[in-house]
């Protein structure tokens, strides 16, 4: 496989949710849907790794790509996403595939709204024939070239002795790697797991600038990230896990968005619990149109942003308009907090519990 190539195919148009099924030509062969959109294929036999991707991307209108190539780094012309987070991660399950590296591999849909696909997969994981054998999962999908991350919005997602092992193991396929423990995640879909798996982590794959139309793409990184994975022995990464308490079954209220037009499924965000836990909590259209005044108004004082048209607001992600009528991504709530501290909290008459 060409790595650059393959890259360079598979971002050649945005995939935003709802339309990752026109990528299934580009899935192995062999590979199986699992009955929640998403896409995986074994490599292999009783593999404890679980290497994860998503198929889609940070725009809400599928648009063609136009690439532009300077030296080793790609980007658009700037009329759009590029969509390296996550076909970078793709192309590197991908490339891993065809070299037998053993694992499950898996390929989710909607992670851009909400980690969709892992989340559905997450709440049924322990009915699933992997559940009694998988000890890691392996995201492909974080921004730079240096990081395995330690911790996300939940907290702990794998241990430092994992982290550090892996990281070292990386170091030794390639001399220009500098990768190290970081913990500085926000949230992806090997979150969804870090009650269910011992150890989850994402890795950096060299893109920059995600969710913008600035988005770039080091080519060069992400070739020689390919050759290094598929050098290392996954299975005898150290498993230690770190403690958890997330998500207990009888915490889940449903809802039907249907017949209450105050609750929304893409309204929703992640809060701390008296527990000290985090869950996913939907938001009340009431609360979400406070807060989209509220995120205008400090924009506009902020000098943020200069001449942007419209906000849009989901009560986790932030997107703004440009006079050009795109859609740009900001930043997620959990940033946001900090220099608005109003949005840290939310009267529980407005929030509910995630649904089972």
């Amino acid at each position: 496989m060409n790595i650059k190539q393959k890259f360079l195919q598979l971002t050649g148009k945005t995939y935003p949710h709802g339309t990752e099924i026109g990528l299934i030509n580009q899935l192995p062969k062999g590979y199986k849907e699992d009955g929640h959109g998403n896409f995986y294929i074994e490599v292999g036999s009783n593999s404890t790794t679980m290497f994860t991707c998503h198929l889609d991307t940070a725009d809400r209108q599928q648009e063609k790509v136009k690439h532009v190539i300077d030296g080793n780094i790609i980007r658009t012309n700037g009329e759009t996403i590029l969509g390296a987070d996550d076909k970078a991660g793709m192309t590197v399950l991908l490339y891993m595939i065809e070299k037998n590296v053993p694992g499950l591999y898996y390929f989710f849909v909607g992670e851009e709204r909400g980690c969709v696909g892992s989340s559905k997969l997450s709440k049924n994981w322990v009915n699933t024939e992997f559940s009694n054998l998988i000890t890691k999962c392996v995201s492909f999908d974080r921004r730079g070239t240096d990081s395995v991350i330690t911790e996300q919005f939940y907290g702990e997602c794998c241990s430092g002795e994992f982290a550090i092992e892996l990281s070292k193991r990386l170091n030794e396929q390639d001399v220009n790697f500098k990768y190290m423990p970081d913990p500085t995640g926000i949230y992806t879909d090997s979150a969804q797991f870090t009650s269910l798996i011992p150890e989850c982590t994402n890795i950096s794959v060299g893109y920059y600038s995600e969710h913008t139309r600035s988005e770039n793409q080091d080519i060069l990184h992400l070739e020689r990230l390919c050759k290094a994975a598929c050098k290392i022995d996954w299975e005898t990464l150290p498993i230690v896990g770190v403690g958890r308490d997330i998500y207990e079954d009888d915490d889940y209220v449903s809802f039907n968005s249907d017949s209450d037009s105050e609750w929304e499924y893409d309204n929703y965000s992640y809060f701390r619990t008296e527990s000290g836990t985090s869950s996913k909590m939907f938001i009340a259209k009431t609360q979400i149109d406070k807060e989209t005044v509220l995120i205008s108004d400090w924009l506009v004082t902020q000098g943020f942003c200069p001449g942007f048209k419209s906000v849009e607001w989901n009560g986790n992600s932030l997107y703004i308009e440009s006079q050009s009528g795109g859609f740009d991504y900001l930043c997620e709530r959990i940033e946001l907090c900090d220099m608005i501290p109003d949005l840290c909290e939310v009267p529980d008459i407005y929030v509910k519990k995630t649904i089972s």
